[in-house]
């Protein structure tokens, strides 16, 4: 199954000579959704210098300058969200011009700087395309597999205490699950398929 890693929203602030760069990330999914994010950031930074900006989304990767020397501000930032190997993602970086000009080395350090540090700092979601499963379990068999573990397991997607335990499973592998469940069970609970659905979960990297 496609899985890909992207982000929460975060902000990050450095003050490099006089200047001051707030980068800010957040997840968009499309280039409408990229444009209001990017529209509200400039509402909110009305009086800055400088909004430049990086995205990658499902419809393709943009970058800007926004005025800075061409290939100062919109490539690194680019460069960043590439490195980190996030996608969904909108990284813009808003300068306050502090009346000391840092030249095409300087704008491009920090640019990177402000750029690399709202990723690393920003939590992240892991995303996957998995194979949904539903497995309903008489309450002895659910006691004594409960806490047992399945390679093939992406994560439990819903749990529901019923006249059986009803549950719901995310996996990578369909085969692999079944086949995990059977040996678990002893043949006792029966996996019934719903699908293919786009899963998330937290992760601490």
């Amino acid at each position: 199954m496609s899985a890909f890693v992207t982000v929460k929203n975060h902000t990050f602030e450095c003050e490099i000579n006089r200047s001051r760069f707030i980068g800010i990330c957040c997840r968009v999914r499309d280039d409408d959704a990229a444009t209001r994010a990017l529209t509200d950031i400039r509402k909110t930074y009305r009086d800055c210098t400088h909004v430049c900006y990086a995205y990658s989304t499902v419809d393709g990767a943009r970058s800007s300058d926004d005025g800075e020397p061409s290939g100062t501000a919109g490539v690194p930032i680019a460069e960043c969200i590439r490195s980190a190997g996030v996608k969904e993602v909108l990284v813009a970086v808003v300068r306050y011009f502090g009346g000391i000009k840092l030249g095409t080395g300087g704008l491009l350090r920090a640019y990177t700087a402000a750029a690399s540090g709202v990723i690393a700092g920003a939590a992240k979601t892991e995303v996957c395309d998995c194979d949904i499963y539903k497995v309903s379990y008489d309450y002895a068999v659910w006691k004594k597999i409960e806490k047992r573990s399945m390679q093939s397991l992406y994560k439990i997607a819903g749990l529901e205490y019923n006249k059986t335990v009803d549950a719901e499973y995310a996996v990578r592998s369909g085969p692999a699950f079944e086949s995990e469940l059977t040996a678990l069970t002893q043949g006792k609970a029966v996996a019934e398929y719903l699908g293919v659905r786009r899963v998330e979960r937290d992760m601490n990297i």
